[in-house]
């Protein structure tokens, strides 16, 4: 499969990615915080929504061949969806789901491929979350690195469709352990403080 077919599907993919987000935005979760530790809950939440993108993305790699390559970014896109959910469900069972913007959801979804695409965006330490302020440009130039990162799998996918029945084994494990992934780090970020360079600046000005 060519990789130059493969680019502008990405790049259309892209603005169906936007308004998967703007989806995700009006997106209210049942979850609201719990007295205890959430842990139990979101090892829960985490483990059923692997197993669905998991079925997913095996159901959609069993027609093999061309018929296969019209479901993956259809495929993608449910999978986005499924782990954007449980992004916001975990927010919320730790109370800070009015903190998710479309940076934090990117950052749980693709932080596990390549951390460094976020450096400039988001600063982790072991006890806080600092979100510095974006520019619609540096929004572009994240999500087109974000583009990259869905091209490379939209390739590995392409070559699973063509394995009969051993395709979709290895799709649906990578979509099992992916979202198990980014359940491990949505927990983590929000286990922590999260703030934005524009409070700290309102709070050195007082």
């Amino acid at each position: 499969m060519n990789e130059n077919h493969t680019l502008p599907q990405s790049n259309s993919f892209l603005e169906s990615l936007i308004d998967l987000f703007a989806g995700l935005e009006e997106y209210r979760s049942p979850y609201a915080p719990t007295i205890q530790s959430p842990d139990d809950m979101v090892e829960q939440l985490v483990q059923n929504a692997a197993f669905k993108t998991g079925l997913v993305s095996a159901t959609c790699s069993l027609p093999p061949g061309p018929l296969g390559l019209l479901s993956i970014l259809p495929e993608l896109l449910v999978i986005y969806r499924i782990q954007g959910h449980l992004v916001l469900d975990i927010a919320a069972l730790h109370g800070k789901e009015v903190h998710v913007t479309r940076e934090l959801l990117l950052y749980c979804l693709f932080k596990h491929g390549s951390a460094q695409v976020f450096r400039k965006i988001i600063e982790e330490t072991s006890l806080k979350i600092l979100i510095r302020p974006t520019t619609v440009r540096v929004f572009q130039t994240l999500l087109e690195k974000v583009g990259l990162l869905i091209t490379k799998t939209v390739l590995r996918k392409q070559f699973a469709r063509w394995i009969p029945l051993g395709g979709a084994v290895v799709t649906g494990t990578f979509a099992f352990f992916d979202t198990k992934k980014v359940g491990k780090t949505a927990h983590a970020l929000f286990s922590k403080e999260i703030e934005s360079w524009n409070h700290i600046a309102e709070q050195e000005l007082e």
